[in-house]
């Protein structure tokens, strides 16, 4: 992109390499965090849109890949979930909503629960699973497809603690469903941004390459190395992260 110069690619890379490291470790996409950097370099919103969702999709889909071979995944659950979400974050792309309405609400539940997460850590964590119905996993589809199209987003973000705070699944298969959740939709998302993908957005995408080469690191940590308490931490720690870009993003 010929607004950046040479040295702001560099800073760029290196901090969607490490976004892409740190997310992928937990079965996220890191759109979040490549929409924070991009703003922070002045990339247009439409353009950075465009590549966190195309990043996002590379990145989770390494992650939905390792997770999903080492056994961390759940086709019954996931089927509801992203019948639903697919259409409802087609149809949230479509609009464009002002940051001033969600940033400072999505912020808070993200850093609230990421703070829940990590004092949860030190508890027994052996209550037993509780796999929710097909109706309530489809109404909980919808609405985080509906609020990652809004947000420009592929939901892990949402989708991950509402998982472990229902005991849906154990937190590793978590990841394994966020990031297959994340990648369809974000294609979702790129399909209902259309004409507003501009060839401004090419050079951007990119990005996606770096990205991916750190997300085949970053899942070898989380899938083999990392023990659910501690994918329990790197993912708190995602959360924050997340939240906090969304409330200094309200208020800067």
């Amino acid at each position: 992109m010929s607004e950046l110069s040479v040295n702001a690619w560099i800073v760029l890379t290196a901090a969607v390499v490490a976004v892409a490291f740190v997310y992928s470790s937990v079965g996220h996409g890191g759109a979040t965090g490549y929409l924070a950097v991009l703003a922070l370099t002045g990339v247009a919103p439409d353009s950075a849109r465009a590549t966190a969702l195309l990043t996002n999709c590379f990145v989770a889909g390494v992650a939905w890949w390792r997770f999903g071979r080492a056994g961390h995944f759940d086709l019954r659950l996931f089927l509801p979930l992203v019948a639903a979400s697919v259409p409802c974050a087609w149809l949230g792309s479509r609009v464009a909503l002002p940051p001033s309405t969600y940033g400072p609400l999505l912020g808070g539940v993200l850093v609230a629960a990421g703070i829940c997460l990590i004092t949860r850590r030190s508890g027994p964590g052996q209550q037993p699973l509780r796999p929710p119905s097909v109706p309530l996993a489809l109404v909980a589809g919808a609405g985080l497809g509906l609020l990652a199209g809004l947000t420009g987003i592929g939901g892990g973000v949402f989708l991950s603690p509402l998982l472990l705070f229902l005991r849906w699944v154990n937190p590793k298969t978590s990841g394994g469903i966020a990031a297959a959740f994340i990648v369809l939709n974000s294609v979702a998302g790129l399909i209902g941004l259309g004409s507003r993908v501009t060839g401004a957005s090419l050079p951007l995408l990119a990005l996606a390459l770096p990205a991916t080469a750190a997300a085949l690191l970053g899942t070898h940590f989380g899938v083999r190395r990392w023990s659910d308490a501690a994918f329990g931490r790197a993912l708190a720690i995602v959360l924050m992260f997340a939240g906090s870009k969304l409330l200094w993003g309200a208020v800067a």
